[in-house]
């Protein structure tokens, strides 16, 4: 990824292949690159869109990889496929109805089945085409599973990266929306048009009220996909039961050709992603590769890992589509799971993920453990008698966002304000409405994998309100670093409501927080670090402490917050055997 933005910068000249092929320990390459040419391909309904075919020189049949694209193809994927055809392998990119070149409405995901699956019809029938690989990374991945519904003898392989069919937990976590992730998104791609500032629409949709018509004042206009977005924090809304959506998240088991699927620990997407290759009909044939890096395979954050260089764009995806499209060795596992897990520099390959854990409890305790640079309560220890501690929360004073997997991760590139992964943490203890839990410190190094829980006991004055922890990994000195982190609200307490629970104020609720999967090596001398607050803002939208949804609220409240301590409140931790 270090060379990602020279890439995008140089796109109108002769891009490096040849420093991708050494920096990421490529063969050498075979073929000479051809020259685009651009047809039309009709779809079902009438529609033209817009499709750039590349071969490499003087090849007439070629095995192809296909991708459909709704993004400038000079971002990236021209290169990906100038790198693609020097190997020998055509090359096809699909402009999405309503993007670019292509004729018809831009309503995201809702056309990509039909459209996707007409596509790869016509590509079947293609005498250039020997054989067929689907490719893409984020919403090209969606697109290549859109085609995956009912895929021709030609189709060997999928690659696919940073995304997944079943999209709920990327849209809502427990009623509270992704801005860093879908509200940025929207302000980059509101139509066929760019705006002349994402970042100024981004920021307009934010401080507008209600949110819902947002899209008026920062979009450009009614966007119905936005609001549909909006509406579908709940498992029964209506969104969920769109023919597309539902289509779309049925398709996993019906793939039966070998998938390289690559997910991030700093990716939106992580979720759905690892849902969607458990699901898979070929999973026994399949490999997945879980990195340390953002949604655009980036290393953000204080730490870093060198083996995971290039694995996102090349390493990973460029043998795989020489083994299975021209027979080539894989230098790689064909099955099983590749992790990277921060706090060591180098990967595991295991048959699953996560490895075989147990479970460790660490009670949140009333009692002061640290006062340095902030007060910090214990964390562990045994069950003792129930403690209140209480803060306010003020929706117009959010907590600001450090870190963490809710953001695209492309600050300056596209409209993004939040760095994702490991950040360095502020220790602002200036705030009341930030509570912290700290550990004993490490006496040997500890692996922690899959999804922690925080069942944290509870009480508010408001009849909705939110509740969200972070994770983080704090050294002999006191830095602290983002490691994971999770929210819920009063009204979806747990993972497995599907409907509003009410709340009566002042009552208790038992609410339990799942944290982002992760995997994480803490060292000799560590401290884990738990913190307890009620936003995490820009990533997840800011609750305003009213039972209607934040999206049509106009007048946020205050609410007086109080957590039950001593033995009620637990964090379970998965630790490695």
């Amino acid at each position: 990824m270090k060379y990602l933005l020279a890439f995008v910068l140089c796109s109108a000249c002769s891009l490096p292949q040849n420093i991708v092929r050494s920096s990421a320990a490529l063969p050498d390459f075979t073929h000479e690159e051809g020259s685009w040419r651009d047809l039309d391909v009709t779809m079902r309904d009438g529609i033209k869109l817009k499709t750039h075919v590349l071969l490499p020189r003087g090849v007439e049949r070629a095995p192809v990889v296909l991708m459909r694209n709704p993004y400038p193809r000079d971002l990236l994927f021209t290169f990906e496929c100038s790198v693609f055809v020097r190997y020998g392998l055509g090359c096809v990119v699909q402009d999405a109805r309503g993007q670019r070149e292509s004729e018809g409405a831009w309503y995201p995901l809702v056309n990509e089945v039909d459209d996707s699956e007409d596509t790869l019809a016509w590509l079947d029938a293609q005498p250039f085409a020997e054989s067929i690989a689907l490719f893409g990374q984020s919403y090209l991945a969606g697109t290549a599973l859109a085609a995956s519904t009912n895929l021709p003898p030609k189709v060997k392989t999928l690659v696919l990266a940073v995304f997944g069919t079943d999209l709920r937990p990327v849209l809502s976590e427990r009623g509270l929306f992704h801005h860093e992730l879908l509200t940025v998104w929207a302000a980059y791609m509101p139509s066929r048009e760019r705006p002349a500032s994402a970042q100024a629409s981004y920021e307009r949709a934010l401080e507008h009220r209600p949110h819902l018509t947002s899209d008026e004042v920062a979009f450009g206009g009614k966007r119905e996909w936005y609001r549909e977005w909006l509406d579908g924090a709940l498992p029964s809304a209506a969104l969920w039961a769109l023919p597309a959506n539902q289509k779309l998240a049925a398709v996993p088991p019906r793939i039966q050709v070998p998938v390289l699927y690559i997910e991030g620990f700093d990716d939106p997407f992580l979720v759905a992603g690892l849902d969607t290759f458990a699901r898979l009909g070929s999973r026994e044939r399949s490999h997945l590769a879980l990195l340390p890096t953002s949604h655009i395979g980036a290393q953000p954050g204080a730490v870093e890992m060198p083996s995971a260089d290039g694995q996102y764009l090349w390493k990973l995806p460029v043998p795989w589509l020489l083994h299975y499209l021209k027979g080539a060795p894989l230098p790689y596992p064909e099955t099983g799971v590749t992790s990277w897990a921060r706090g060591e520099q180098r990967s595991q390959h295991r048959e699953t993920w996560p490895p075989p854990t147990h479970d460790e409890v660490l009670v949140l305790q009333p009692t002061q453990a640290r006062a340095e640079p902030c007060v910090q309560r214990a964390l562990g220890g045994e069950a003792s008698t129930p403690s209140l501690l209480s803060y306010r929360y003020n929706p117009l004073r959010p907590w600001p966002s450090e870190g963490g997997a809710r953001g695209l991760g492309m600050k300056g590139l596209v409209a993004g304000s939040l760095t994702p992964g490991p950040v360095r943490q502020t220790w602002d203890c200036a705030r009341g409405d930030v509570v912290r839990f700290v550990a004993e410190p490490q006496l040997a190094p500890r692996r922690i994998a899959g999804r922690m829980r925080l069942e944290l006991s509870a009480r508010s004055s408001a009849k909705d309100t939110a509740f969200y922890a972070k994770l983080v990994d704090i050294d002999a000195e006191g830095r602290a670093v983002h490691l994971t982190d999770g929210a819920a609200t009063l009204r979806l307490p747990t993972g497995r409501d599907t409907e509003w629970v009410p709340y009566a104020p002042h009552s208790v609720r038992q609410l339990e927080i799942d944290f982002f999967p992760t995997e994480w090596v803490l060292q000799p001398g560590h401290r884990l670090g738990l913190w307890v607050s009620s936003s995490n803002y820009p990533a997840l939208s800011a609750h305003l402490n009213t039972e209607a949804q934040w999206f049509r609220a106009t007048e946020p409240l205050l609410a007086e917050q109080t957590l039950e301590l001593g033995g009620p409140s637990v964090l379970r931790l998965h630790v490695a055997d």
